[in-house]
């Protein structure tokens, strides 16, 4: 059971990624450039640390998200929205502290908690770009990682710290930006009426 679990994990985050690059074609989605650069430079360096940890599960849709991001992040160079301002020059310089972290520690918790910190801030433009204007972003995205990450768990033999914390953040950060983007299109469709 716990491999059909993963199996259907990775499926899953497969769907995620073409559903964000059929919008962007369609010029529904227009992806904010410094998060999908840095969620790219994070999905490989988190593939480094999930190889040292010997996990075996959250790796395979690592691979997946990594590949979406690459994918994404080229199309958003055309697509996409930001990538220059201040803030986003910050956030590259904030991500690339924790990266440094991340990669001197040689503490495969630590540089799995700085990963997450990472993440995290990488996120920051996308949530202001999607609180101001949400129909610029895609929430089935973020609603199928969530839905993946949940059967990532599943697919836990022994749950650790190590194997347990990335799939619980996705579900958490995800489940917030799919959250937040249906319902400011909502607010903001109310209001316009």
């Amino acid at each position: 059971m716990k491999n059909l679990f993963l199996i259907l994990s990775v499926l899953i985050a497969c769907i995620s990624p073409i559903i964000g690059i059929r919008s962007i074609l369609k010029g529904k989605f227009k992806p904010q450039r410094m998060t999908r650069f840095l969620l790219f430079l994070v999905s490989l360096l988190f593939i480094g640390t999930l190889l040292a940890q010997g996990d075996r599960n959250t790796i395979y849709v690592i691979l997946v998200i990594g590949l979406g991001n690459l994918i994404i992040f080229l199309l958003s160079i055309k697509n996409g929205m930001g990538g220059t301002t201040k803030f986003d020059i910050l956030v590259l310089l904030m991500a690339i502290v924790t990266l440094t972290i991340w990669k001197v520690s040689n503490n495969p918790v630590l540089g799995l908690v700085m990963s997450i910190v990472t993440n995290f801030i990488a996120f920051w433009p996308t949530i202001i770009k999607a609180w101001h204007l949400p129909g610029t972003e895609e929430w089935r995205i973020y609603a199928f990682y969530v839905l993946s990450s949940i059967f990532t768990i599943l697919s836990i033999s022994n749950f650790t710290f190590g194997k347990v914390v990335s799939p619980v953040y996705v579900i958490f950060m995800n489940g917030f930006l799919t959250l937040m983007i249906v319902l400011r299109k909502k607010i903001l469709k109310n209001n316009k009426i």
